[in-house]
């Protein structure tokens, strides 16, 4: 559902530019559709993921908003994805699911009894549908839950809804369907590129990520004002738009990141993307980071290689997983997913520049801080935990 509706809102907005300038209007009728379903208006996936870290429940409206919402921008050309709706959607379904078979959080002797099995469940097979990257799909819910216990017991549960949800979206034929690119040779020149794309990509990710988080907080909690701060955001894009010419960076960006992958890229195209996409997800539309964020990585890349006299569509693919990497904090899920959309003699290559991505990058992703340090920090606490105990005896 979620693919046809926006993929028909990406072809109306193709069909009709005008619907540039719908877009505050297209804006205010999201807002107005999560007060209807009585959501919080600034819910973006930032806050779905933590809910769920926090084990809260994910209203079952969630499923119908983030799918209506996202469907609004795109059509009026917002630049946005839908694969973090997916999640939000999977997370929603999977809560409201799971309580006719008792898998929701539970209180027992005054306190709550976690258990994230359903939403996560939920998040990995519609993630997976749209990927058909079942073991990138589960390992990223595992990255977003931090690897939290009551999510990793159920991973054999998790991964059969993967495969499950592979199996029908492959069959059905609906999905994003990234192509493949050519691989060169192991060799020193080749190592050296993977590491260039990915420190660059780890400060390009750094800079998509704190730039976002930091509109969000100016616009929800210095503005204030939802309503004035789509309105604001949708003129502001569709001025920008039509100042410079920008019309092909309007939408999911899935066109953007075939071309970077066919070694067809201008020099400024990831910022461009960038920039737009942090613009209107920061004042308050819906819809996704994730293709935004593939897409970026695969332009900077793809500019990366042409200017190093590397395979461009190579280099597109590396930066589509490191800047991926630097941005949502979850390595594994990016080495894993690369890995299944480009193929398994990619993984050399898709090792070393996403190490080089999440280890040249500060720990601040779209989604919150990576499951590596706040298991660090957590670990830190216990510690003094324990040392205070020991001053005490």
């Amino acid at each position: 559902m979620l693919t046809l509706s926006v993929d028909f809102a990406g072809t109306l907005s193709q069909r009709h530019p005008w619907l540039l300038f719908a877009l505050p209007a297209l804006g205010l009728a999201s807002i107005g559709l999560y007060k209807l379903l009585r959501l919080p208006v600034d819910l973006a996936t930032d806050g779905v993921i933590e809910r769920f870290r926090a084990n809260e429940r994910i209203p079952g409206g969630v499923a119908p908003g983030i799918l209506g919402g996202t469907f609004l921008t795109v059509l009026g050309g917002g630049s946005v994805g839908m694969e973090s709706g997916a999640l939000q959607m999977g997370a929603s379904i999977g809560s409201v699911l799971g309580r006719p078979f008792k898998l929701a959080p539970v209180w027992r002797r005054g306190r709550t009894i976690p258990n994230g099995y359903p939403a996560a469940l939920g998040m990995a097979a519609a993630f997976s549908a749209l990927f058909f990257a079942p073991l990138g799909s589960c390992m990223f819910v595992l990255e977003l839950a931090r690897f939290d216990r009551a999510v990793a017991r159920h991973v054999p549960t998790m991964l059969l809804a993967t495969f499950v949800a592979y199996a029908i979206a492959r069959a059905v034929g609906i999905g994003d369907h990234i192509p493949a690119v050519a691989l060169p040779a192991l060799s020193w020149g080749s190592v050296a590129h993977c590491l260039l794309v990915g420190l660059c990509c780890a400060v390009g990710g750094v800079l998509f990520a704190s730039g976002l988080r930091a509109l969000r907080h100016v616009v929800r909690h210095r503005v204030g004002r939802p309503l004035v701060a789509v309105a604001a955001g949708g003129l502001l894009f569709a001025a920008l738009v039509l100042a410079f010419g920008w019309q092909a960076f309007e939408g999911t960006g899935m066109g953007l990141l075939r071309g970077a992958l066919a070694g067809e890229a201008a020099p400024a195209d990831f910022a461009v993307k960038a920039a737009l996409t942090v613009l209107v997800l920061g004042f308050g539309f819906k819809g996704g980071e994730i293709m935004p964020m593939f897409t970026v990585g695969a332009l900077l890349g793809c500019t990366l290689g042409l200017a190093a006299g590397q395979p461009a569509g190579f280099s597109a693919a590396l930066g589509m997983a490191a800047f991926f990497a630097a941005a949502s904090r979850c390595p594994l899920a990016a080495v894993l997913m690369g890995a299944e959309i480009f193929g398994w003699a990619a993984l050399p290559f898709l090792l070393i520049a996403v190490a080089a991505a999440y280890a040249g990058s500060y720990d601040v992703g779209v989604f919150g801080r990576g499951a590596a340090s706040e298991l660090a920090r957590v670990r830190r606490e216990a510690r003094r935990g324990e040392s205070i105990l020991e001053e005490a005896r």
